[in-house]
């Protein structure tokens, strides 16, 4: 092993002992255990399929009156995940874990840009989560 795969892991094993990633994998597990979550989420997911079939139809034989029950369907259903307390937990926890990655990743790449790993700071300030409009964490 290289000092560097050693290294990597021993962050692995940081980042699961940090208290954000602990309260992500509670809520994953949470969410996973909610049986009424997993089921709109399917039936979420298999209206949006529906959705999507009837709009790839040509346009004479689309249904109108059927794309606007399943958007209403879609929305109705989305508004009740969201509502859910373990979906709502889930949702602030993940967004805690993406920010404590997006700092590790710029720290790794700062360095691996020749910055000195015990100096630079990752700002995230103006970050917007989409690093293809990114211009560079400096």
């Amino acid at each position: 092993m290289t000092e560097v795969e050693a290294a990597v892991r021993q962050l692995g094993k940081a980042i699961q002992a940090d208290p954000r990633y602990q309260a992500y994998w509670k809520a994953k597990t949470d969410n996973d255990a909610d049986t009424e979550l997993q089921e709109n989420i399917q039936a979420f997911n298999l209206k949006k399929m529906s959705y999507q079939h009837e709009t790839k139809k040509l346009e004479e034989n689309r249904n109108p009156e059927k794309l606007e029950k399943l958007e209403q369907e879609i929305q109705a259903l989305y508004l009740q995940i969201m509502e859910n307390p373990n979906m709502q937990a889930f949702d602030t926890a993940k967004q805690a874990m993406n920010m404590m990655m997006q700092e590790v990743d710029t720290i790794l790449s700062l360095c691996a840009n020749g910055e000195d790993p015990d100096r630079c700071h990752p700002d995230l300030t103006n970050c917007t989560g989409n690093c293809s409009s990114c211009g560079g964490c400096h």
